[in-house]
């Protein structure tokens, strides 16, 4: 199925009509982002070309007013600028302001407008995978970095009854907390040790729907530590997942498959969140059995040379 996908998708040629979009990040080496959205813009006969740059932090503010200068159709933001990227542009979305981090940047005439595509992507792969709808679930969230924010609002904006933030360093997640708390009312959100000899870390993991790595434990070269979970803790009816998709199948997914939990591996948030990017830049819907196809692929030939470690 999948190489049926694949095959007999003609490469787009690069003329004077083409239009170029892309990725600041530092690094980018590492990402499947052009593979994925390169292909999609030719399943979609679409004049677009998707080029990764490195982007050093001293060099964002150049970066984004090269945008304009070159006349580039969209980028797309990584880390480490998802935050400071803010500054820069003419605007964000009111979606953006709450997650308070920037992943898509839309050009519209002279100006820059900040979307963010991480929890809705999110969100769609947890429906549209998973068949999981986070309406008045309890959820409880691995990490409180840079992904953390998006995916916490998107569940509370989504109906989520309750966002249990764990984090090794305890108060950058009570500080995260406080803010997310602080706008939204019902104070849905409670920050956790993330320890599982913990008499509270082990309460919430009985208590919660849902358990999401937002972390990046667990990712490529780090693929063979434990998992940030033990097996014996998790209840078959929890569902596991992960956004780390390098490797497709993380200890903290083996774990829980180990127990009959039902798994939602990373590289489906990734696929969405490039998807509505697409949406974004082009208003067109994008191939997203194709886009998975295509991440799948990638992250097979790169599993293979690690086993060649």
């Amino acid at each position: 199925m999948m190489q049926e996908l694949l095959r007999d998708i003609p490469i787009q040629p690069v003329t004077g009509r083409t239009r170029v979009v892309g990725l600041f990040g530092h690094p980018v080496s590492h990402t499947l982002s052009p593979q994925m959205q390169n292909r999609a813009f030719a399943a979609m006969k679409l004049p677009y070309i998707y080029v990764p740059w490195h982007v050093l932090p001293e060099r964002l503010g150049a970066a984004v007013e090269a945008v304009r200068a070159l006349n580039l159709a969209g980028v797309n933001i990584t880390l480490p600028h998802k935050n400071a990227v803010i500054q820069y542009l003419d605007e964000i979305t009111p979606e953006a302001r709450l997650f308070g981090a920037v992943n898509t940047i839309q050009v519209v005439g002279e100006r820059l407008i900040g979307h963010n595509t991480d929890g809705p992507g999110f969100l769609l792969s947890l429906k549209e995978q998973a068949g999981f709808d986070p309406a008045g679930k309890r959820f409880l969230l691995l990490g409180a970095g840079g992904s953390t924010r998006p995916i916490a609002t998107q569940l509370m904006l989504s109906g989520a009854a309750a966002v249990y933030i764990a984090n090794r360093t305890y108060d950058k997640a009570a500080a995260l907390c406080q803010t997310l708390n602080s706008v939204n009312w019902t104070n849905i959100f409670r920050s956790l040790p993330l320890d599982s000899a913990a008499a509270e870390f082990r309460c919430a993991l009985q208590e919660v729907d849902a358990v999401v790595n937002t972390s990046s434990a667990g990712m490529y070269p780090h693929h063979r530590e434990p998992s940030l979970i033990p097996s014996d803790l998790f209840s078959p009816h929890l569902l596991v997942c992960d956004i780390v998709y390098t490797p497709r199948r993380t200890a903290l997914l083996a774990a829980a498959e180990q127990r009959g939990c039902a798994t939602l591996a990373g590289y489906h948030m990734l696929v969405y969140q490039g998807a509505l990017a697409i949406k974004i830049w082009t208003g067109l819907e994008a191939p997203v059995g194709l886009m998975t196809a295509t991440v799948e692929q990638e992250l097979i030939r790169a599993e293979n040379e690690w086993a060649k470690d």
